[in-house]
């Protein structure tokens, strides 16, 4: 079975009926896969692994919440490797399992508890709200040099959206709408070159784009960019306007079903990382 076919098979698996709590399913490849061109291909549209197993070592770390219902499928010794993704209620992964006839790759798709069932702690930001919905965890990398980007513009950033891009970098939520990063991949330092200097006047500032809103945007008019407050524009420049800020708005995107956005209908919520920064 050549590396798509089976790439396809994992994700027509994972498009069904989600696995029982307590039965992953694993799939062998006959053919031995390369894992690094398994890894390559799931990550084409599950955006960045987690490291949960390397060199026969497994991640002692690990917990229900950052991909151990993938290892434990696998006896002492018999996990090689391993690399996770959380997607909606499932965790994906892909590793290297030890046998009598050699090394062998395999897909396994496990149950994924909902992250955020404990709910929130008292006082949490919205990002942090936000990594608890989507179980993300941060990973090392290169930040965004605020100070020189916002010197650029004009003006501060909202802190709000600040903290969600030092939390999160570039990417997508649940694949459905994704953050304008400075130094995202393919993007440039300032991606708001194009706007005019003074952003007090009350214009349009993008922070998001998504397949159904190609306009998620800040209404700029407050002195203090924490009081900006999100507008949304249509294909058809249709604009609706909500009083909170980006994080706000984000969480109830994914989570408020009045507000009548797709994901807010979601069996669990992830976020797909786009890569470092600056790459």
């Amino acid at each position: 079975m050549e590396t798509s076919a089976f790439v396809d098979a994992v994700r027509r698996l994972i498009e069904g009926d989600p696995p029982d709590r307590d039965r992953p399913v694993i799939m062998e490849d006959p053919q031995g896969t390369d894992l690094h061109a398994l890894v390559a291909a799931l990550g084409s549209w599950a955006g960045r692994h987690r490291n949960l197993a390397a060199g026969g070592f497994v991640d002692p770390t690990l917990t229900e919440r950052t991909g151990l219902p993938l290892v434990e499928p696998f006896g002492a010794g018999e996990l090689l490797e391993m690399r996770g993704w959380g997607y909606r209620n499932r965790w994906i992964g892909c590793g290297v399992v030890a046998s009598p006839y050699g090394p062998r790759t395999v897909a396994v798709i496990a149950h994924r508890e909902d992250p955020a069932s404990a709910g929130f702690p008292q006082g949490a930001s919205w990002a942090e709200k936000l990594r608890i919905v989507t179980g993300w965890e941060p990973t090392p990398g290169p930040r965004v040099d605020w100070s020189t980007t916002e010197a650029d513009l004009g003006t501060r950033l909202p802190s709000d959206y600040k903290e969600i891009v030092d939390l999160f970098g570039a990417g997508s939520f649940d694949e459905y709408f994704a953050l304008v990063v400075p130094g995202g991949p393919g993007a440039d330092q300032n991606p708001w070159k194009t706007y005019g200097p003074d952003l007090a006047s009350g214009g349009l500032l993008p922070w998001g784009w998504s397949e159904f809103v190609p306009g998620l945007m800040w209404s700029t008019g407050a002195t203090d960019p924490d009081e900006w407050t999100v507008v949304t524009q249509s294909e058809c420049g249709e604009e609706r306007h909500f009083d909170c800020g980006a994080g706000e708005f984000i969480l109830r995107m994914l989570t408020d079903v009045q507000l009548g956005y797709p994901m807010s209908h979601a069996s669990g919520h992830f976020f797909v990382s786009h890569g470092p920064l600056g790459m």
